[in-house]
């Protein structure tokens, strides 16, 4: 598509949670992915992280078995019409460039990596709440759908 858009983690992780206080917004933005499933590609690190953070009862009140966070996730992955993509080794000349620079930070390297991989499966828009860890990377916009 002309304007390839991608989620975070948090977006899925809210938007399918009724508990949590940011669940419309971030609702939204997934009904919106839904419902024009060909502009949207989502990273496989991020499946991954949605199953590790459903079942984890620090995150939420009323966290999800194996078999139902994994339902959860094949929805997205396998009959979303989203698209998926995921780090590929020729990516690695990217990282090497922030791994040198004072701005990088051992925290951030996941998020470094998802947005390597955005940025080179063409995505423009990338909606999260955590902006502040993209934002300075200027590989495409980034977009706080709590904020708006």
């Amino acid at each position: 598509g002309d304007s390839m858009k991608s989620l975070d983690t948090n977006i899925l992780l809210y938007g399918t949670n009724q508990d949590c206080a940011e669940f419309v917004p971030a609702n939204g933005v997934i009904e919106d992915a839904l419902g024009k499933p060909e502009e949207w590609i989502v990273a496989d690190q991020v499946y991954f992280e949605l199953y590790r953070l459903l079942q984890n009862k620090i995150v939420l009140e009323n966290p999800l078995t194996s078999l139902e966070a994994f339902e959860t996730v094949s929805f997205f992955r396998n009959k979303s019409g989203w698209m998926h993509c995921c780090y590929e080794t020729p990516f690695w000349s990217d990282a090497e460039e922030w791994m040198k620079k004072d701005i990088f930070s051992g925290k951030n390297v996941f998020d470094q990596k998802l947005a390597i991989t955005l940025k080179n499966n063409g995505v423009q828009s990338f909606y999260t709440r955590n902006t502040k860890d993209f934002e300075h990377l200027n590989y495409f916009s980034v977009i706080n759908p709590m904020e708006v």
